[in-house]
């Protein structure tokens, strides 16, 4: 008899989980159909030749656009060895990985809780939700989705290791740990997870329990510095030292905390472009400042929880763990949020809030009862909310024109607008649209004065087009603005030198040199005695 109840079980456990795959697949299979998304990152990995030409000892030795993520490159070069530019076999393998993702996270998840009901409704969630459309629609992410499915399985391991101890499950962690490394800098967070898988199991603190993590920790180091190199060699990583002092930072900081909490909840007016926010003179706007307030809110309320402290300690621990190496604390990339970065972190989220949902529904209390069908139904329509609005951000990513385009049209910030139009105008250039790409560069400008790569890109769409001294006055432009960009001063210089002012483009091209721009010290070697 408890065989068979135990095997009913297991029965409605896989259909339970073959359902929210098939649903998934549903929802997010409008991405087979979309393109490559040439001006927004997908071109710069299918024209590398290293790529084309299944270059592997280069997939481990060299950075692409600023990473370090040889696992992921060499499966876009199998995609590209099989299909060349074909965008249909980029597209299914991501939503592919999305898949085994889901059904990892269930795995995990089942075995933490203990219950399916529990599971299902992580599991749900994380397949469905709005933020992850960028990491299954967008072929240059493929390094997130691949780095996950290392990172879950590592996860599951553990908790089999937690469980039942056993020498092959600990080295599998490890393994599994490095093969994640290798796909996507956000793995190095894992030693520091797993920290926190001992708490929620109570597992004592001991000499054993730092040491087994050691190699862990010496794995994410090494990583976290090749992670650093490369952002730095692509000049992915800003200062922010440069525009914000030590209070702005924290401010941004815990805003962003704010941001991501609130989007896992309401994922409304996404964009694939989130800017840093200019300053009102030498202040933040007033809604960095009121994240403040909400982050200080929520810390108080963890304090002075019950019972259910340790499950919100760990889901918001999960959350802050996995997500704190993008966070915009001393430098960060060219955006302040990304949709893409919430795909493991949202776990924590998820757990939290599937585990205190249970505890309410078993709830004795008949007065919480009353409510139950009220929440019950609220809880489906959310879910129906989240569906449509994956289904629909789908279309979005259908290609590079369509994503900036939604980027201006969601008139979240002068900046966003300004860093909208540029890349669209850079799109429209490669499509031979040059009205188009001056229209937009010029719409770049009156949205964001100060965009020096406006002013540069626009200045070199002029020289094409023979306005020598209109290209001259917009590397100008960029150059005294920003006295550090070294392409600009190399453009200026060539600029110089079709208006015949050889020394001022033998300076400028020194300028660029000093820079660090390599072409400049080619042109000026042929060109300066």
């Amino acid at each position: 008899m408890q065989k068979q109840a135990e095997k009913g079980k297991n029965k409605v456990k896989w259909i339970t989980l073959g359902a929210i795959i098939v649903f998934t697949l549903i929802i997010f299979s409008g991405s087979i159909n979309n393109d490559v998304l040439y001006g927004w990152d997908d071109g710069e990995y299918l024209n590398n030749k290293s790529i084309q030409n299944m270059q592997v000892e280069k997939f481990f030795s060299e950075y692409y656009l600023g990473m370090y993520q040889p696992l992921a490159v060499l499966t876009l070069s199998m995609n590209y060895q099989s299909a060349g530019d074909n965008p249909i076999p980029y597209h299914s393998t991501n939503l592919l990985l999305h898949l085994i993702n889901t059904f990892l996270v269930f795995i995990l998840f089942y075995r933490i809780a203990g219950r399916l009901d529990t599971a299902a409704f992580v599991t749900l969630l994380f397949a469905i939700h709005p933020m992850h459309v960028e990491a299954v629609a967008w072929i240059a992410t493929r390094s997130n989705a691949l780095y996950s499915a290392f990172y879950l399985a590592a996860l599951i391991f553990y908790v089999r290791y937690l469980e039942k101890g056993g020498f092959l499950n600990i080295t599998l962690t490890f393994i599994l740990f490095v093969f994640s490394c290798f796909s996507k800098s956000m793995a190095v967070t894992l030693p520091v997870l797993l920290l926190l898988f001992d708490y929620f199991y109570y597992r004592k603190f001991n000499l054993r329990t730092i040491l087994e993590k050691l190699p862990f920790f010496l794995v994410s180091i090494m990583f976290g510095f090749i992670s650093i190199n490369a952002a730095n060699e692509y000049q992915h990583i800003k200062n922010l030292a440069v525009d914000y002092n030590i209070i702005d930072r924290l401010v941004l900081l815990m805003y962003s905390v704010v941001f991501y909490l609130v989007k896992a909840i309401a994922p409304a007016n996404l964009s694939a472009v989130y800017a840093y926010p200019a300053k009102v003179g030498i202040a933040l706007p007033g809604i960095y400042y009121f994240g403040v307030f909400i982050f200080a809110v929520i810390v108080l309320n963890v304090l002075v929880l019950g019972r259910s402290r340790r499950t919100v300690i760990f889901g918001l621990l999960f959350f802050l763990i996995t997500i704190s190496i993008v966070l915009p604390l001393f430098w960060s990339r060219m955006l302040i949020f990304a949709d893409r970065y919430t795909y493991i972190p949202y776990l924590g989220i998820f757990f939290m809030f599937s585990r205190l949902y249970v505890k309410f529904v078993e709830a004795k209390s008949e007065r919480i009862r009353k409510y139950q069908i009220f929440i019950n139904t609220a809880l489906f329509a959310y879910i129906i909310f989240l569906s449509v609005s994956s289904f629909q951000r789908i279309k979005v990513w259908k290609n590079a024109e369509t994503v900036v385009t939604d980027v201006i049209q969601k008139d979240r910030s002068n900046v966003d607008v300004s860093i909208g139009y540029y890349f669209r105008a850079n799109i429209r250039d490669m499509k031979k649209d040059v009205n188009g790409a001056f229209q937009d560069f010029d719409k770049a400008i009156e949205y964001n004065p100060d965009y020096t790569q406006a002013y540069n890109n626009r200045g070199i769409l002029k020289v094409r087009m023979q306005d020598i001294q209109g290209a001259y006055d917009d590397f100008n432009k960029a150059v005294e603005i920003d006295p550090n960009y070294a392409e600009a001063f190399y453009n200026r210089g060539n600029a110089n030198y079709y208006l015949n002012n050889f020394m001022e483009a033998c300076s400028d091209w020194s300028q660029a040199e000093f820079l660090g721009f390599e072409q400049a010290s080619k042109v000026k070697k042929q060109y300066c005695r």
